[in-house]
């Protein structure tokens, strides 16, 4: 049943998602790509989003439980350690809430004074 749950709740997010992924595309900040999005053990939503080698962060992470955020690495974007919000050097939260625009994704991305250290809650 769990698994069921989880492939409603990444069927009704993948088309946001790829929004998401064609904007950044379209902006130049990223190549285009299809969004996998992924079931992880404590039984939340994540995908990942590869930016270009120019744009300073190797990836962004969206998870259903804090939206957007930068990633430290290209190779691992999600992370091992999912139970927990991560947090430090390198790792900043964009847009307001779970799902903000693409727009203003873009706008906090470009600026790296705006975003957060730790998700909005």
């Amino acid at each position: 049943m769990t698994i069921a749950q989880a492939e409603l709740r990444a069927r009704g997010v993948r088309p946001y998602l790829q929004q998401v992924a064609e904007a950044l595309a379209d902006a130049g900040v990223a190549d285009p790509a299809e969004v996998e999005v992924r079931r992880l053990g404590d039984d939340h939503l994540a995908a990942a989003v590869p930016l270009a080698a120019d744009q300073g962060v190797p990836a962004l992470v969206w998870d259903e439980r804090y939206g957007w955020r930068t990633a430290i690495s290209r190779r691992h974007p999600i992370g091992r350690n999912t139970v927990a919000a991560p947090t430090g050097e390198g790792i900043r939260y964009l847009g307001p809430g779970i799902k903000p625009t693409p727009a203003e994704l873009l706008d906090q991305l470009a600026d790296g004074r705006k975003g957060a250290k730790s998700p909005r809650g």
